[in-house]
């Protein structure tokens, strides 16, 4: 077991979920994603992570954990009430899995909050798939250990994102701690 204090980022969707550690340094020591299947129930998803936990317990002193809030907010015809109940509720179900496994409670970054306070700047009116390649670049030039791999077409592969959100998450944690 490494004997390092660290702090664990959580990017929590109902499809998939970023995972950060970082050190108190502010390292990388490791990323991962946990990719779903759209039919696997809320709960399977919940107990997957709490598994995943697990064994990050087991490898890692872990101090604070941070998850990023879910939405609250409508966004222009994307998102459904429905979507966000969903989305709340699986939220929640991870914290629990967080408070369960690590018995101390998950602290909620607000997404903007975490990019400002980064400095990290998306220009207004930049489209989500633009957004994600801004994070991706942000995690990359800060961190040149953070290594993902490419598709044949250039872009990064699915779950880079999740995995660089996390990042930050668990980055703007630790500078508010």
């Amino acid at each position: 077991m490494n004997e390092t204090p660290m702090v664990l980022g959580l990017d929590v969707s109902t499809s998939k979920i970023g995972i950060a550690v970082i050190d108190l340094d502010k390292r990388i020591v490791t990323t991962d994603v946990i990719k779903f299947k759209p039919e696997t129930p809320l709960e399977e998803k919940a107990k997957f992570l709490e598994n995943k936990l697990l064994k990050l317990q087991k490898h890692y002193i872990i101090t604070d954990v941070f998850v990023e809030e879910p939405f609250i907010a409508f966004s222009s015809g994307k998102t459904t009430a429905f979507t966000m109940a969903k989305l709340q509720r699986f939220n929640g179900m991870c914290s629990y899995s967080v408070y369960n496994i690590f018995e101390f409670l998950p602290r909620m970054i607000n997404v903007r909050a975490a990019r400002n306070g980064l400095g990290i700047k998306i220009p207004k009116g930049t489209k989500q798939n633009e957004t994600k390649k801004h994070i991706i670049e942000y995690v990359q030039k800060n961190h040149p250990d953070f290594i993902y791999n490419m598709t044949a077409h250039g872009n990064p592969v699915p779950g880079t994102d999740d995995k660089a959100d996390a990042i930050v998450i668990a980055l703007y944690g630790l500078q508010i701690l």
